[in-house]
């Protein structure tokens, strides 16, 4: 113990004469350390650490999809059959099929707008779920004549009521139905499903579709469940057909539930920390780097050391006592640097992120900064520690330039740069194919228009039996008028937001004269439905026929415009005017739809896919509050006059959500943003590291080749050809490094398939691209050495020897 003291008293003697050095090896460390800190606080969060439910892994969410891999949703009684007759689920709860989705509440005179989550009341239950405070539901909670209550999640608790522990009691109103919930309890931190959920309350309809979420018997397996899932779900369709229904079934997939709650965060999760891994290696090996280069500038000191009888052994232990320190010192930034950079990341975090009230900087922060640490410290230390117990370090008193060993050494330190420049390439390149795909996303054609498009969601209050008259009444009210402000270019009803994803507000279909083989295999098609002004307002293109028509009633002929892609899929080859198809299950005589129009394609549901869709006339389908409107200047200036004159019309009705078109576009493009943001970043830090570790290692060379270059210039060898030399050897170890860069940029880019869109994962231009950023910037960090090689006075350079 008294020579360990005694060794880090010489090692910060000595740090203290070199603070430069010192000074950069803390900083390298602390930004590599401080970057790996925070991705892996939130891997852990996210990824590794247990949901607040029982056996987690034998909770299952089942679903059955149709032939475009769409989810197809349960009725309430085709839950409680399955619940019946599995022999695999030891129960079965129900999720509202749309899974979470923004819903206005009124808490005295304020409005909010949070992610409601309707569930069966034996969801907690299933999940073995304990509530952080108050109660969760139950079963007799969602029953018919139940007092309507609701449970706030953790994140919303915090964020939304201050985490006022007097929550409990408090009423939220639904200004539809003016029902009053009281807030019941509040969910454990970290039960996030559906994703994104704000409170859960059981379904005020009775009839609306679910989705299964089940636990597994014991013993039983997922490949036994799946197979039982899909047999059990054949039988319930065979039966829906038999009752006119169209039977849709074409297979079906089971998640576990922590797979259903982290959903598509888990790819660039993983991505992410893989990429921040590779930063930490090119932090160690850049600080080994200059570690050994410290070496070589310290071998008489060492060679005197040893002439005085210290053993390897002494000097190894003195140098891994020298690197230990630097690397916790290294640490300590990091640990400081990581709080600071996961608070800048869940600034920017996509909203929705799975999770996110468990990623907090605190204990388990504290232990992965040691875990990493420790690793680093090996990392850092193993190559000098290697040089001297091989002895290959101030064997001779006096320390020869020109020895072999020297000449080892730099090969040593070369190839170190050549393996940060593989790693940096690698990481460099998967940037470069993350941002390309964000190009093409942020490019990709709508097929309608975004700019100065808006959607408002109208709210009065209504009963079940009265929703549909109250609606088309408040809207054959306020349309005139809102059209009548100035700016108001087209106003329509709609049906859903955009993005909602292609399994809501969706049907079967039957087209006229269609076999019952094809009938049953017949995909579910999103439906919208409008106004006479629907194409307009969006700015969709009709290609072929008439859009829809105010005329268009209820009791006039019912009528459909498609898309191409679905006219394509009802009707390949023929002409679809005309044609006649109705939803699947309705085989009454009058419902019937024709073919009137053909709308061009959008990626209305899904950014990524434009899918067929089918638009009919609000009168014959609905309207439900959701207004779509084109306006010549920004909403946010026109929205006061829009919310007065729905005021004005009926002073029970309000405008409680009003979003752009570019917000709701905005939010599905965060993720890739943050994605590529970061990746990008780490990509710019490994660069910045690579371009230290070459200039160390070619400021090394020329000053180890002194003598040598002196006499070259004084026999006559030009600058430009000492200069030219030196940015050869650079290059050299830069282009080798980038060889092997490639070749592990195209094994390992193809982990980030699930993020791309429209774009290759051994996308030339990004490689390329990667490539030549690389050498650039190795061909910069030489040009000083280079220069410095020119410089040489040959009679220094020999009186120096």
């Amino acid at each position: 113990m008294r020579q360990l003291r005694q060794d880090v008293r010489i090692t910060l003697r000595g740090l203290g004469h070199s603070p430069t050095f010192t000074a950069t090896v803390v900083l390298v460390l602390g930004l590599g350390i401080g970057m790996a800190v925070a991705m892996f606080t939130v891997f852990e969060a996210v990824l590794l650490r247990a949901l607040p439910v029982l056996e987690q892994d034998r909770i299952v969410v089942p679903r059955t999809v149709d032939a475009s891999g769409v989810d197809i949703a349960m009725a309430p009684q085709e839950l409680d059959e399955l619940r019946r007759e599995s022999r695999t689920l030891s129960d079965v709860a129900g999720v509202a099929h749309q899974g979470a989705f923004a819903y206005p509440m009124v808490e005295g005179d304020q409005s909010i707008v949070l992610d409601q989550a309707r569930v069966t009341g034996n969801f907690f239950e299933l999940l073995g779920a304990r509530p952080a405070l108050g109660r969760l539901l139950r079963p007799e909670d969602d029953v018919i004549g139940a007092p309507p209550v609701l449970v706030l999640s953790y994140e919303t608790w915090r964020r939304q009521f201050g985490g006022d522990s007097a929550i409990v009691g408090r009423q939220l109103t639904d200004p539809y139905l003016q029902w009053s919930y009281t807030i019941i309890g509040v969910a454990p931190a970290g039960l996030g499903y559906p994703v994104g959920v704000d409170y859960w309350i059981p379904p005020p309809i009775r009839d609306s579709p679910l989705d299964a979420i089940a636990r597994l018997t014991p013993n039983v397996t997922m490949a036994t469940a799946r197979g039982d899932f899909f047999s059990t779900m054949q039988a319930i369709d065979g039966q829906r057909a038999a009752s006119g229904q169209l039977a849709a079934i074409a297979g079906v997939e089971i998640r576990t539930f922590p797979q259903a709650v982290v959903g598509d965060v888990r790819p660039a999760l993983r991505v992410l920390t893989a990429a921040v891994v590779l930063l930490l290696l090119i932090a160690c090996v850049n600080v080994g780097n200059l570690l050994l280069l410290r070496l070589t500038t310290r071998a008489h000191e060492i060679a005197i050391r040893r002439a005085l009888g210290a053993s390897s052994v002494d000097i190894a232990r003195q140098l891994l006592v020298e690197s230990g320190t630097l690397t916790v010192g290294g640490g300590l930034v990091g640990f400081a640097g990581g709080g600071a950079l996961l608070r800048l990341l869940l600034a920017f975090a996509p909203a929705g992120l799975p999770q996110m009230d468990l990623i907090r900087f605190g204990g388990a922060s504290a232990w992965i900064t040691a875990a990493v640490t420790t690793v680093a410290v090996v990392l850092v230390g193993i190559l000098p520690l290697l040089t001297v117990i091989r002895g290959n370090l101030a064997s001779p008193l006096r320390f020869n330039t020109r020895s072999s060993d020297t000449k080892a050494r730099l090969r040593v330190r070369q190839w170190l740069v050549g393996s940060q420049v593989a790693l940096a390439l690698v990481m460099l390149a998967g940037a470069g194919l993350l941002v390309h795909s964000l190009e093409r996303l942020e490019r990709v054609k709508l097929g309608y228009t975004a700019d100065h498009l808006s959607f408002l969601s109208l709210t009065v209050p209504i009963t079940p039996a009265t929703a549909g008259e109250t609606f088309t009444t408040l809207l054959e009210e306020v349309a005139p008028r809102l059209r009548a402000l100035p700016g108001v270019i087209a106003l329509t009803p709609a049906g859903v937001r955009p993005f909602m994803g292609p399994h809501v507000f969706t049907s079967g279909w039957e087209a006229e004269g269609q076999a019952p083989t094809g009938r049953n295999e017949n995909r579910i098609v999103p439906v919208e439905v409008g106004g006479p002004e629907y194409f307009r307002t969006l700015d969709i293109p009709l290609l072929r026929g008439r859009g829809l028509l105010d005329s268009d009633g209820e009791n006039s002929p019912g009528v459909v415009v498609v898309s191409e892609a679905a006219a394509r899929l009802f009707w390949p080859g023929q002409d679809p005017i005309g044609k006649r198809i109705r939803f699947a299950g309705d085989t009454s005589a009058a419902s019937w739809r024709t073919v009137v129009g053909i709308a061009g394609d959008i990626r209305y549901r899904t950014l990524r896919v434009a899918r067929p869709t089918m638009y009919v006339p609000w009168r014959q389908f609905g309207f439900g509050g959701l207004v779509a409107v084109r306006t010549t200047s920004s909403l946010q200036g026109m929205l006061p006059a829009m919310r007065r004159v729905v005021h004005e019309v009926n002073p029970e009705a309000s405008i409680v959500r009003a979003q752009t078109m570019d917000e709701l576009l905005a939010s599905q493009l965060t993720l890739s943003k943050l994605s590529s943001l970061l990746l990008s970043g780490f990509g710019l830090v490994a660069l910045l590291l690579v371009a230290i570790g070459l200039y160390g290692v070619m400021a090394s060379a020329v000053r180890e080749r002194t003598r040598e270059l002196g006499v070259r210039a004084a026999l006559g060898a030009s600058p430009e050809r000492l200069r030219r030399e030196v940015l050869q050897q650079a290059f050299t170890v830069a282009g080798a490094g980038a060889l092997v860069g490639i070749a592990g940029a195209l094994a390992t880019s193809r982990l980030l398939g699930s993020l791309l869109f429209q774009v290759s994962p051994t996308d030339p231009v990004a490689l390329v691209g990667a490539c030549g950023l690389l050498l650039v910037v190795a061909l910069l960090a030489a040009f000083i050495p280079a220069r410095r090689a020119t410089a040489i006075d040959p009679a220094q350079a020999l009186r120096a020897e």
